[in-house]
C-alpha cells in the first residue's frame, strides 16, 4: 500500500474558515471552497557538502486552498499563480535544502508560497524522500559517490501552513513492511452467517504501513525523532505477540509516541498482508508452513491514532 494520504476524518481537514465561510454568488449558484496545486513532482537532491555525498529521491505534492472566485466564475486569471511556478519553486528551493530534513524543506516551501501568492489561504506540502544507499566496493575512490536503490521505508513530511499563522508539522515513515513467521494469533472474533475466517492460534502475520506523527514544535529534531521512531517500531514489533492487526497497529503507535517526547500524536495506517498456506495436496506435497500466497489484493485496511492522554 503506497502513497497513502492522512484521512481528513482523522485529522482536521485543510480549510481556512475565513474563506470557506464566504459564498461567492452568481445567479442561482454559490461558489464554495476551492483548491488547486501540483502533484507528483519527482526529482533528485545531491548533498555535496562533505566528502561522503548523500543522494535522495523526492516526490512533492503541493495543494493550495485559495480565495480565487473570479478564476472559477469569470475565467479571470490575474491573481492565479500557475502550477508551473509551483513546480519551479519546489526545484529551486531544493537547491538550498540538499542537507535539510523533509520537514524543514516543506516548511520553507509553505512559507514561500504564502509570500508569492496572496490569494492562497492555506498551503499544504507533502514530501516523500528516499535515501540511495552508498555502494561500498574496494575499487571505489575515497568519498561516497556511488549509490544503489535503498530499501524501504521512506521518509515523509507534511506541513500545513495558514496565512493566519496556524501551522501543523507532521513527519513519518512510509511503506514500513513487517513480517513474523510464527506466534501471531487471531481468535475470539465476532461471527455472522457470512463469516468463514478460521481461528488461528499460531499464524504468520505481515503488515505494510505508513506511520505519521504530529510534532508539537516546528523546530524539533526531525532526524533524531525519525531515527528513534524507526528503531521503536522494529523493537516493538519484535517483542510483540499480535492478536489482530488492530492490536499490533496500536502497539506500534504507542511505541513511537514513547520514543519521541516532541510527538503529540501518531497515526498508523496500512494493510494486513494476507499470507495463506498454499494447498499442495493435489501434487502429493505436504505444505507444513513453507509456501504461502503473496497477493496484495484484496487487502484488509486498518488505521489508528494514538495520542497523549
Amino acid at each position: 500500500m503506497t502513497g497513502m494520504v492522512v484521512p481528513v476524518n482523522v485529522w482536521e481537514a485543510i480549510r481556512a474558515p475565513a474563506f470557506g465561510s464566504v459564498e461567492r454568488r452568481t445567479v442561482g449558484h454559490a461558489l464554495g471552497d476551492h483548491a488547486y496545486g501540483e502533484s507528483g513532482i519527482e526529482f533528485l537532491l545531491v548533498d555535496r557538502s562533505g566528502p561522503d555525498q548523500r543522494t535522495r529521491t523526492f516526490r512533492a505534492d503541493v495543494h493550495f486552498l485559495a480565495d480565487l472566485p473570479e478564476v472559477y466564475r469569470d475565467g479571470d486569471n490575474a491573481r492565479l499563480l500557475p502550477t508551473g511556478a509551483i513546480y519551479n519553486t519546489v526545484l529551486a528551493l531544493g537547491a538550498r535544502h540538499t542537507t535539510a530534513e523533509p520537514e524543514v524543506y516543506a516548511l520553507a516551501l509553505a512559507k514561500r508560497f504564502l509570500e508569492a501568492a496572496p490569494p492562497v489561504g492555506t498551503a499544504d506540502i507533502h514530501l516523500a524522500a528516499s535515501d540511495l544507499s552508498p555502494l561500498e566496493a574496494g575499487a571505489s575512490p575515497p568519498g561516497v559517490r556511488h549509490f544503489t536503490a535503498a530499501p524501504l521505508p521512506r521518509d515523509h513530511a507534511r506541513v500545513t501552513l495558514s496565512r493566519d499563522g496556524g501551522v501543523a508539522v507532521r513527519g513519518g515513515l512510509r511503506d514500513v513492511e513487517l513480517f513474523v513467521t510464527a506466534g501471531a494469533t487471531f481468535t475470539g472474533f465476532a461471527r455472522d452467517e457470512y463469516t468463514t475466517t478460521q481461528v488461528f492460534t499460531d499464524r504468520v502475520f505481515g503488515a505494510r504501513l505508513d506511520v505519521t506523527w504530529r510534532l508539537a514544535d516546528e523546530e524539533a529534531d526531525y532526524r533524531g525523532c525519525r531515527s528513534r521512531a524507526h528503531q521503536a517500531l522494529t523493537e516493538a514489533f519484535a517483542g510483540h505477540t499480535s492478536r489482530s492487526s488492530q492490536h499490533t497497529f496500536h502497539h506500534l503507535g504507542s511505541a513511537v509516541l514513547d520514543a519521541c517526547s516532541g510527538i503529540s500524536e501518531v497515526l498508523v495506517e496500512g494493510v494486513h498482508l494476507t499470507r495463506a498456506l498454499v494447498d499442495l495436496s493435489p501434487f502429493g506435497v505436504e505444505n507444513e508452513g513453507r509456501v504461502y500466497t503473496a497477493a496484495d489484493a484484496p487487502s484488509s485496511t486498518v488505521s489508528v491514532v494514538v495520542h497523549r492522554a
